[in-house]
């Protein structure tokens, strides 16, 4: 009997003919060790049989309804494993008889040199209809030694959630063991609300975080660009360039594209093309040049001047710890723009700033105090990027605020030699995004007379209420793209960790307001990091999906950041080839393993 059972058992098919799903590759198996229940269940695997985790598999369950799962471990087992008189003597004769390949004198036997077992995390269950016509799941645990194949494309699909989904993002590829292919997508809701939104990817340097994020991205662009040409369809992104001149050379397409990515392209239903409609924002340098590592033909310089950022100077002091001090101060400038020197001369450039003294005895109770604020003004005007005046650059947040659909801003920062400058960039775009949005989502129209925050700054002048009606009125409002996105890698430097009670740093506060306030108003960030151990865990619980590279296990051990991924899944992250990302989001069940083609547009 028992080399009968080993005699069917290795002749199995080999699980490597291109596209084959119909033929078995093991058999299910349960007792106490390997339990079969509701959430997963083990099968013994063909020796012929090349299996990896993260493949899908199908059997059969109850009423002729098929259950989809995901390997999440492999194991190889003695030949005699175990016995388990009790679990096979509640069999019925039937269940015996079916399965005495597998069954002998109540003793699970195997090959020779023993056998290889796979768990499996069931997905999903296809159903049976009932009398009413509705599909009807099966929460039933698989019984042992019922046949095990590769899932088809259709019924991975549908475990996935995907043919549900209504406004389908392609997100990348899954690839069998079998060599089978099947493209993923997700909801444009899973990124831009209102259940779930915003994406984090997490990997180690050299793990093509960046590239994911941006085949994402361009996915999101040709999906929602060509879906409508009314602008409530419509979709504009803000891309920060944080290295050298990595994200400078979006708008050419790329030189030489590979088969494999011409083929995976087409899969995904996406255009081999640059980016359109891009304009690069490059930082002011020294002599009035940009100050960049690669000028691209349509670009602008972007400066400040105090004109225009004289109500957001608390993003200055990012890392100072005088903030909490300097706040009176600051808050004096703001409401009280433009400030007035012996009632004359008005104070609206830098250099007059660091002359003026005439501070009420409540705001300047402490002349230490003034000082520092003078003497940080004066090491941040060392800077190009702060001018009295601007000749031939312009104002990042009037730009912002003038985005229109189906518009790419790059951003160039990468060349700013200090980190507080560049998060000051940073939160000056992010706070003009919020008082873009501060009186309503896209869809809704103003009220006559309404002032939002952008036109604050002018509320102390005449022109004050015109200007605000005319910057958002309901013919610009209309202007305005549904989807704004904004990118931003190496986030941990502007949100970094920090403990939980205390509060955010100004820049850090911007950025959550837009996480918080995006899913309401079809925002969506984009992000990444190396480990997010290194970014405040409020940001982290707020983003809906996670995408994870290769990391080492020291950093998956780090909690809360990793806890919503098994221990089990944990392991195979560690073992990820570079390019392979794990997509982890609430409407999966388990954790999912893609790759993504090569960039179509031109890298440096």
């Amino acid at each position: 009997m028992r080399k009968k059972f080993y005699r069917d058992y290795l002749s199995s098919h080999d699980a490597r003919k291109k596209h084959n799903s119909s033929k078995f590759i093991g058999k299910t198996l349960a007792s106490y060790s390997y339990p079969s229940t509701i959430d997963g269940f083990w099968f013994i695997v063909s020796p012929s049989t090349l299996l990896n985790t993260f493949d899908f598999v199908t059997v059969k369950n109850h009423h002729g309804s098929k259950t989809i799962g995901l390997v999440q471990d492999i194991r190889a087992l003695p030949s005699i494993i175990f016995q388990d008189s009790q679990q096979y003597s509640e069999l019925s004769n039937n269940d015996v008889q079916r399965n005495d390949s597998y069954v002998e004198k109540e003793k699970f036997l195997t090959g020779e040199h023993g056998a290889l077992v796979a768990s499996v995390a069931v997905i999903g269950n296809t159903g049976i209809k009932s009398k009413s016509g509705k599909l009807k799941t099966i929460n039933l645990p698989i019984l042992a030694g019922m046949d095990v194949r590769f899932s088809k494309k259709d019924e991975i699909l549908f475990a996935l959630g995907i043919p549900k989904m209504e406004n389908p993002i392609a997100a990348g590829i899954i690839e069998m063991s079998n060599g089978l292919q099947v493209p993923v997508s997700l909801d444009i809701t899973y990124l831009a609300g209102p259940d779930t939104a915003h994406m984090n990817v997490t990997g180690i340097s050299g793990n093509k975080k960046t590239s994911y994020v941006l085949f994402l991205l361009q996915s999101l662009y040709q999906k929602l660009r060509n879906r409508d040409t009314t602008p409530h369809n419509t979709i504009s992104a803000i891309i920060f360039n944080t290295k050298a001149d990595d994200l400078l050379y979006l708008h050419h397409k790329a030189k030489h594209i590979e088969n494999d990515t011409k083929k995976a392209f087409q899969n995904l239903g996406l255009k081999l093309q640059g980016f359109e409609n891009v304009t690069y924002f490059l930082p002011r340098g020294a002599d009035g040049k940009p100050n960049s590592l690669h000028v691209p033909k349509q670009f602008k310089t972007y400066s400040f001047g105090l004109d225009d950022i004289y109500d957001r100077l608390d993003l200055l002091f990012s890392s100072s710890l005088e903030l909490g001090d300097m706040s009176p101060i600051l808050d004096y400038i703001h409401e009280n723009w433009p400030l007035k020197y012996k009632s004359r001369s008005i104070i609206s450039n830098w250099t007059d700033l660091t002359k003026f003294n005439l501070y009420p005895k409540f705001v300047a109770y402490n002349r230490t105090i003034l000082q520092d604020f003078i003497s940080h003004i004066h090491r941040i005007r060392k800077s190009p990027l702060f001018v009295d005046k601007k000749s031939k650059s312009t104002y990042l947040g009037d730009e912002i605020k003038k985005i229109k659909a189906n518009e790419v801003f790059v951003i160039d920062v990468s060349a700013i030699s200090s980190v507080e400058e560049q998060a000051f960039v940073i939160g000056d775009v992010f706070k003009s995004v919020n008082e873009l949005y501060s009186i309503g989502s896209p869809n809704r129209n103003i009220v006559q007379g309404h002032t939002s925050l952008a036109g604050s700054k002018l509320n102390k002048t005449n022109n004050a209420s015109k200007q605000n009606t005319q910057e958002f009125s309901p013919k610009r409002r209309n202007e305005i793209p549904k989807y704004l996105v904004v990118f931003l890698d190496e986030i941990n430097r502007f949100i970094p960790k920090s403990n939980l009670t205390s509060r955010l740093n100004p820049v850090a506060d911007q950025i959550m307001r837009f996480v918080i306030e995006g899913r309401s108003r079809c925002n969506i960030l984009l992000s990444a990091q190396q480990f997010k151990s290194e970014t405040d865990i409020r940001f982290q619980e707020n983003v809906g999906l996670h995408v994870i590279g290769k990391i080492g296990r020291s950093e998956l051990l780090a909690e809360p950041y990793y806890s919503m991924i098994e221990e089990r899944v944990k392991k195979n992250i560690a073992r990820l080839e570079r390019g392979e990302m794990i997509i982890i989001h609430s409407a999966f069940r388990h954790p999912v393993k893609v790759w993504f083609p090569g960039s179509s547009y031109q890298r440096p």
